[in-house]
């Protein structure tokens, strides 16, 4: 389990640059494997992270349909869970996997008011970075 453990880590890590960059399928490629190494030793906490991160990964790729089933569990989960700074990620995800959509003002809304409720300073500068290229 240490390996896999480890695995999950250097995945995500490393997808999360790749789409940040526009790196495209080789993004979502590693977002995936990500995720599906965080189903297999993580908690619901790990994987929304995985979710959110493999959603951004299919925004890149102009997936719009399938990043929002992806944003939608990872907010699921993320409620699940109850941590302010993960329920706020997870409604960037989804504000930002409906832009095209007419869903995008509301969820965008939600993820504003969620962010804005963060109870710890550093988590919230964190979560409204993510979300700054979306207002």
């Amino acid at each position: 389990m240490d390996v896999i453990l480890a695995l999950a880590k250097t995945t995500y890590n490393q997808a999360f640059d790749l789409v940040e960059a526009g790196e495209g399928i080789e993004a979502l490629e590693l977002a995936a494997t990500s995720l599906h190494l965080w189903r297999q030793v993580g908690t619901d906490k790990n994987v929304a992270i995985g979710l959110w991160l493999f959603s951004r990964a299919l925004v890149g790729i102009g997936a719009d349909k399938a990043a929002t089933e992806a944003a939608t569990e990872s907010v699921r989960l993320a409620k699940l869970d109850g941590t302010d700074w993960l329920i706020a990620s997870g409604l960037e995800g989804l504000a930002r996997a409906t832009r095209n959509s007419a869903a995008f003002e509301s969820n965008r809304a939600l993820a504003e008011a969620a962010i804005a409720a963060i109870s710890d300073p550093e988590d919230r500068e964190l979560i409204a970075s993510q979300f700054a290229d979306l207002t």
